[in-house]
């Protein structure tokens, strides 16, 4: 079983100074409740985070991300008949619709992040390993503007601290990092963690059935290379190249800065199918496919 310390991160309520500012964009460009949990590791090594986010920000406004996160979500739908509806088991354990309710607003704000976000950490490691992360041969034209700030209706976030949790709730999150060999939990998980009821009957019968199965690494691969598709297309670079990463990192700072995002690349893509698959056990396909906060093209 997994065990140790929660990995090394600067959370939103101890970020100050040009960190809080960057964390404070980044939500507000992208119209999400919470910062990712790559960023709040990567925001111990040096000036890296706000600097990349300073590239990745002006790309990320555009209704060019908006489109190429929808595309990327609708492929996290993973083939074959749909998850087993929740609520069966949940109403026998006293699990109401306005509990349902709750998770279903937590399931629709972070499915509308975590295609954004799977966008910005690709575009962040293409950069730093010497890819391009935009503006090369097959880059496009900059997209149109897209309204920034939470959209209405978006509910709030509230994570679980793995240290602070119960037993009851530790042990579902060891499940959640032990199955799909996460380094730890991620910002989705901690958030389902409010309701343990629902989370352990996701990991029993919607998520653990199909997690690491070859239909799941198959959608995961095909996540990546689309996320790296769109990224090529971006009309400019939106990660730090690596002469510009040591110019806010050490060497050896750059160095870790590489691998995290190696290792959250493959975390981002899990967790982006879970939380899609969970709202399909709710709602259906339709309804896993898109975001109802998404800007609508005219």
């Amino acid at each position: 079983m997994s065990a140790g310390p929660k990995f090394p991160q600067v959370e939103y309520e101890e970020s100050t100074g040009a960190l809080r500012e960057c964390y404070d964009d980044v939500q507000s460009v992208l119209r999400v409740p919470w910062v990712m949990f790559a960023a709040r590791s990567l925001a111990v090594f040096g000036g890296f985070v706000p600097a990349a986010w300073r590239a990745a920000a002006p790309v990320f406004a555009t209704e060019q991300v908006e489109r190429a996160a929808d595309e990327l979500r609708a492929l996290a739908v993973l083939p074959g008949e749909d998850p087993p509806d929740p609520r069966r088991r949940l109403a026998g354990l006293g699990f109401g619709e306005d509990r349902i309710a709750e998770v279903r607003a937590a399931l629709a704000a972070l499915n509308h992040g975590n295609a954004q976000y799977l966008l910005l950490i690709t575009a962040w490691c293409e950069g730093v390993q010497g890819r391009a992360s935009g503006g090369g041969p097959s880059a496009g034209a900059p997209g149109a503007p897209r309204p920034s700030g939470l959209p209405d209706g978006m509910a709030a976030l509230h994570m679980v601290d793995p240290r602070d949790a119960d037993e009851r709730v530790a042990g579902l999150l060891t499940r959640v990092t032990d199955m799909h060999l996460h380094h730890g939990p991620s910002s989705d998980f901690r958030v389902l963690a409010q309701w343990p009821d629902f989370l352990e009957v996701a990991l029993d019968d919607v998520l653990g059935p199909v997690v690491r199965t070859p239909a799941y690494e198959a959608i995961a691969l095909a996540l990546l290379d689309r996320a790296r598709a769109h990224v090529r297309r971006f009309p400019a670079p939106a990660g730090l190249s690596p002469e510009q990463a040591l110019a806010v990192c050490t060497e050896s700072e750059v160095a870790a800065v590489t691998g995290l995002l190696f290792l959250f690349q493959r975390f981002i893509l899990d967790v982006t199918i879970d939380m899609v698959r969970c709202t399909q056990a709710l709602d259906g396909r339709g309804a896993a496919a898109s975001s109802p906060f998404s800007v609508r093209e005219a």
